[in-house]
């Protein structure tokens, strides 16, 4: 074994060397098997996350670097405005994307070494104040802060969501509301989190242990532009240098499946090899009307992400163990054994249905659809009533019961389990060192034994008092927009709502910042708001909004304050870039959409047009709202059943936690039941089941094991090159559909408006004509 290479067991061992095995318990001096098995969670973790990040998070910081300079505010407002604008109009499309805010990074670069030529370096002095356009070298931490707009900016709204399905035609049509209503709608639900954030922000962002693995492979690329680099003996190429060669190759590749070949980005393997009915269902991998997608490809990296780079082996391995368990041996036993007693085909009801050629029909195993009790595809609005938009009871007798996919309920199921899971988990694990952090905060005192939390206590933070003044004056504005819009909801709707997200924060922070896997509040709250205001459709879906978008903006600034951390970024400067960007990303993102629903020549609910995202969300809303949680879930029901899941993900964790009592080892807390469990779910391609998961183990694993000088100075670097290269391709190949370029169609490139990318599964052509 070379001097370089690291034992695959060493991945493992993240006993911190500096910690004295003496120092733990009475003095004695324990072996290190001793020491590492009385270390607890989250030191363990502080140490795997120091190995992970040593080579990539400077150690050192001067504060007199610019920060908050106007080349700031110049290209972050551009490019907060430009993304937004960008991804509303993407929102829309069958298979939305998202630009991710690498993109901004990469661009922002040049145009900030230009800025630092051509602006003065002059004084500007306005009163007593004073400012320069142009404060020096452009540096990495003006380049973090105009990132955290762009980010800020490009995330959609999630309140954006109930705009669309309560005023868009082709849903509610709700003609009452207006823009300024709809604006103020997803203000206040922004803005709200940003109080919890800065409450939770000493046990989620300080704690070294708090990898937050989502965020390293950009710190890479900033520490790649503006700061020396590693020097090493064989792997002489420089990061940028690698970057961009990386970067380049990506966007040059990503062109082949998002242009010339797009059949590429779903391969159904059994169906090329077999045309019988059981390989078709399997091996086919396009939503809606796919089976599992057995054997399914990908070539297209858009598909596989970079967590595969990110995320450490032992969490991806759980994920993907899941995924295989309760898609194959969960979710398609029940498609054959049919345990919720759907009618015997369920489809549009007519010849549709039929694969050419064939007696065999199409399978909605994949969909997100409601059914009739005669299996024929329901829209959600036949079963309201107007002006409420409640229930119409005598409609869903005459239609009901109403069923979904064995997939979708397969869905539900793993979300009941993993909630309760999750909060399980993080009280047996970290219980501990989530009270110690508590009475910490209550004194006073911070962790100083981190390098990070050292350097960043130069800089003045924001208090604890100032976030739970946001959060309160913010909650109550919020109640007002309830109160006196049609995105109507109790005033103690609106509390519940957002301390239900303000108390599962900590659990969702913890799992996200340690694992880099997220969890969504979406089914909880939805459930919550159902029993509690059955039949309010309006009412389930704006709780499920607040519960939901409080915590994601939560966890947003969270991310931007913990990456600010790894770069030495003042905590006041971040806050007021996530703030700036979120207020000119919301404006400019509802306004986009507004012209989508209403201006736009584009024809809504075909093609690549169908609106997938909301539609789901508005289908939810029937469920949710209108049907309701006793109706749809409760005893007696189709679905009573899986209820079940809230027992099973609350007592997992705990008997992952007695078996560690029972047999001590420091490996027992990286079971974790919530990722097991999470799985990617229906109405999405199948087509990651093997790609992925391969890909996930030569770079979290076997490059960090056998090469781990390499893995160190490029694998980040790599990450953020495919997500820049990625997001580049896509952007193109957007930009040519919209400008009506096409290419010409071919086995590998059928026609978009009708074919598949795994057309052969449905017995027809390229072209989407009958093969028999």
């Amino acid at each position: 074994m070379s001097a370089t290479e690291t034992k695959p067991e060493e991945v493992f061992d993240v006993i911190n060397d500096e910690k004295k095995a003496g120092d733990i318990e009475t003095g004695e001096q324990l072996s290190a098997e001793d020491a590492a098995a009385a270390l607890d969670a989250e030191e363990v973790d502080a140490s795997l996350a120091n190995k992970l990040t040593s080579a990539i998070v400077p150690q050192t910081d001067d504060p007199d670097t610019p920060h908050l300079s106007a080349r700031v505010w110049i290209l972050g407002t551009f490019w907060c405005a430009g993304m937004a604008a960008a991804n509303a109009i993407f929102s829309f499309r069958t298979n939305s994307i998202t630009l991710d805010p690498t993109l901004a990074v990469l661009l922002s670069y040049p145009l900030g070494l230009i800025l630092a030529k051509i602006l003065p370096t002059s004084k500007i002095n306005i009163g007593r104040f004073s400012f320069t356009l142009n404060p020096g070298p452009f540096s990495i931490k003006e380049h973090v802060l105009i990132s955290v707009m762009a980010s800020a900016g490009s995330a959609s709204p999630y309140a954006l969501y109930n705009v669309v399905s309560q005023r868009m035609d082709m849903f509610m049509g709700n003609d009452k509301i207006d823009f300024l209503q709809s604006f103020f709608w997803v203000i206040t639900t922004q803005l709200v989190g940003f109080g919890m954030a800065g409450l939770a922000r000493r046990f989620l962002v300080k704690p070294a242990a708090m990898l937050w693995p989502g965020i390293l492979s950009q710190t890479a690329l900033f520490v790649s532009l503006h700061k020396p680099d590693l020097k090493l003996k064989t792997w002489t190429i420089s990061r940028f240098s690698f970057f961009w060669i990386a970067l380049g190759a990506i966007f040059v590749y990503e062109l082949i499946p998002n242009i010339f070949a797009t059949s590429l980005q779903a391969v159904a393997l059994l169906c090329l090899f077999s045309s019988n009915k059981i390989a078709r269902f399997l091996g086919s991998v396009t939503p809606p009307i796919s089976g599992p997608g057995l054997l399914g490809l990908t070539f297209d990296l858009q598909y596989i992400g970079t967590g595969v780079f990110l995320i450490p082996w032992i969490y991806q391995l759980q994920t993907w163990i899941g995924n295989y368990i309760f898609v194959y041996l969960v979710a398609v036993p029940a498609y054959f054994t049919n345990p919720f007693g759907h009618p015997a085909q369920m489809g549009t009801g007519t010849d549709a249905d039929i694969i050419p050629g064939t007696n065999d029909t199409l399978s909605y195993f994949n969909a997100n659809q409601l059914f009739n009790k005669h299996g024929i595809i329901t829209k959600a609005r036949s079963l309201y009533q107007k002006p409420d938009y409640s229930l119409n009871v005598t409609k869903y007798n005459e239609v009901g019961p109403i069923y979904i996919s064995d997939f979708f309920a397969i869905t539900y199921l793993i979300d009941f389990i993993v909630l309760p899971a999750m909060v399980t988990h993080v009280a047996v694990w970290y219980g501990k060192d989530v009270i110690r952090q508590f009475k910490a905060a209550i004194k006073q005192i911070n962790d100083e034994t981190d390098i990070h939390n050292k350097l960043m206590a130069v800089y003045t933070d924001i208090p604890e008092w100032f976030y739970g003044a946001w959060l309160l004056v913010w909650t109550i504005a919020l109640c007002f927009t309830c109160a006196f819009t049609e995105f109507r909801m109790p005033v103690w709707g609106v509390i519940l709502a957002t301390i239900t997200s303000f108390v599962l924060l900590l659990p969702i922070g913890i799992v996200l910042g340690i694992t880099g896997t997220q969890v969504y509040l979406n089914v909880l709250q939805e459930f919550i708001a159902g029993l509690l205001m059955p039949g309010d459709t309006v009412a389930v879906m704006c709780y499920k909004s607040i519960g939901v978008n409080t915590a994601y903006q939560a966890i947003t600034l969270l991310a931007d304050l913990k990456q600010g951390h790894y770069l030495k970024i003042p905590p006041i400067s971040m806050f007021a870039s996530q703030i700036y960007g979120t207020i000119i990303g919301s404006f400019v993102y509802l306004g986009v959409a507004w012209w989508m629903m209403f201006q736009t020549s584009i024809e809504l609910g075909g093609g690549d047009w169908q609106v997938l995202s909301y539609l789901t969300f508005y289908n939810a809303g029937a469920i949710w709202g209108a049907i309701a949680p006793a109706r749809f879930f409760g005893i007696g029901s189709v679905y009573q059943n899986l209820l079940w899941g809230f027992f099973v993900g609350f007592f997992a964790p705990i008997a992952v936690w007695g078996l560690s009592k029972l047999y001590p080892s420091k490996h027992w807390h990286m079971i974790n039941i919530p990722l097991i469990v999470y799985i990617n779910g229906s109405n999405q391609f199948q087509n990651y089941f093997i790609v992925a998961p391969l890909m996930g183990f030569i770079f979290s694993y076997y490059l960090l094991t056998k090469y781990p000088d390499w893995w160190k100075k490029y694998n980040y670097v790599l990450a953020a090159a495919q997500a820049g290269g990625v997001a580049a391709a896509v952007l193109f190949a957007t930009f040519l559909t919209a400008e009506g370029v096409n290419f010409p169609v071919w086995a590998l490139n059928p026609d978009p408006n009708n074919s598949y990318f795994d057309y052969y599964c449905y017995g027809v052509d390229m072209f989407g004509n009958p093969t028999a």
